[in-house]
């Protein structure tokens, strides 16, 4: 999945309240959850594969949210 062009800059200006960090924060995770599963269903192998992988992947993610 290779990006061709020039680099995109993106400002984001820091919610001042608690509630709109909380909200931006999801948003961020649904855009990278979204992105790894269209990466995951790009793959070239059988979907049994595929489960196992995103599965691994949460997983994993399930453990860094603990620490």
């Amino acid at each position: 999945m290779g990006r061709t062009g020039a680099p995109i800059h993106v400002i984001v200006y820091d919610p001042k309240t608690e509630t709109g960090r909380q909200e931006l924060a999801e948003r961020a995770a649904h855009v990278h959850a979204d992105m790894i599963i269209e990466s995951v269903k790009k793959l070239n192998c059988p979907s049994e594969q595929k489960g196992r992988l995103l599965n691994s992947v949460i997983k994993a993610a399930s453990v860094q949210e603990e620490l």
